[in-house]
């Protein structure tokens, strides 16, 4: 993913994508990070380690979203869901 499409994912400037991939490379993670025709590009495992290491809100909405949709199916299927919640 280029730094664009980073600050688009995260909604931060640039410089704070930029501090986020020097932390990244500091914890010895650089080879999440490489060069395509001249521009930065980082993995689809370098995306989550930032999301998990430095922008933790951005992880937490990803885990409830997904934990949403996990519900949602369960429900869908016809299971009793309220089932687990009573004790």
């Amino acid at each position: 993913m280029s730094i664009k499409k980073l600050e688009k994912y995260f909604n931060r400037k640039e410089s704070i994508i930029r501090k986020a991939i020097s932390k990244m490379c500091k914890a010895g993670i650089e080879n999440y990070k490489s060069y395509v025709d001249g521009k930065l590009i980082i993995s689809q495992e370098g995306v989550k380690w930032l999301c998990k290491n430095i922008f933790k809100r951005k992880y937490v909405e990803l885990v409830e979203k997904y934990k949403m949709e996990l519900t949602e199916t369960y429900i869908d299927r016809g299971y009793p869901y309220d089932q687990f919640f009573k004790n």
